[in-house]
């Protein structure tokens, strides 16, 4: 039986690995018109909160909407994770459970409730859809986006941003006020990502962290977005086994 990864719902892929929030008042469209900042990579790196090693759990809930060409949802999203998993479960607007996501290093395990089916994917696997590949991204890993001096090629800004150029071509766009990164786009030709851009908003310090309550991503070609906002945020606490309970009658499928 081959198994469309699409089946949990259109928006439910999309939401998946959210967890986080955003929105930007200004998207990076070029640095064309931008002069080149006078500060050091070093300098801008010190600046950009880098929570890799001090946040290592989060859990929490939000509400999310999904839209796609000809579709538009509002789901619920639950979420725990860890730096090495995730697990999210999602509801629809009238509270019906509609599956989980569980995101190791190497896959997805995506559990449909409703229609009782389970698949097993590689995080890059080559049939997972634009919107879909978005659950290949670790929550903690989204919710603080880190870079390294190394990673970076050039700056530019204007009156209340810096915007960084990687090596990679991706583009940062960094509040000059606080070093709070408001957008990450990457370039065109990097397939590798699974999104073309994230914009970060609402930033507040949970327990001594600063970090986002809205998040917005768009899909690889664009056409796609899902937009969260963060209800419930806890860090660094203890959390369960991160896993799903299939029933015993509903099989994994593996492409």
């Amino acid at each position: 039986m081959k198994l469309k990864i699409y089946n949990l719902h259109a928006s439910v892929l999309l939401v998946l690995l959210l967890l986080s929030a955003c929105s930007t008042s200004r998207d990076i469209t070029s640095i064309e018109n931008l002069e080149k900042a006078d500060i050091s990579a070093d300098e801008l790196v010190s600046m950009v909160p880098n929570y890799s090693e001090s946040l290592l759990t989060i859990s929490g809930s939000g509400r999310a909407i999904v839209s796609e060409p000809g579709n538009s949802e509002r789901v619920t999203i639950q979420f725990q994770s860890n730096r090495d998993e995730s697990l999210l479960t999602i509801r629809n607007s009238v509270g019906i459970e509609g599956g989980q996501i569980y995101v190791d290093s190497d896959s997805l395990l995506i559990y449909n409730r409703i229609d009782r089916i389970a698949e097993k994917v590689p995080l890059r696997d080559g049939r997972l859809s634009s919107v879909g590949s978005i659950a290949s991204i670790n929550i903690l890993d989204l919710i603080n986006f880190t870079f390294e001096a190394n990673d970076v090629d050039e700056i530019y800004d204007d009156r209340d941003m810096y915007v960084a150029l990687l090596y990679n071509r991706t583009l940062l766009n960094i509040s000059k006020s606080d070093g709070s990164i408001h957008e990450v786009v990457h370039a065109n030709e990097n397939i590798a990502a699974p999104y073309s851009r994230i914009e970060y908003e609402g930033y507040g310090i949970i327990d001594g962290f600063t970090l986002p309550r809205r998040i917005t991503i768009f899909s690889r070609d664009g056409e796609s977005r899902a937009a969260l906002l963060v209800q419930r945020l806890d860090v660094n606490t203890e959390l369960p086994e991160l896993s799903i309970v299939l029933p015993n009658d509903v099989p994994i499928y593996r492409p």
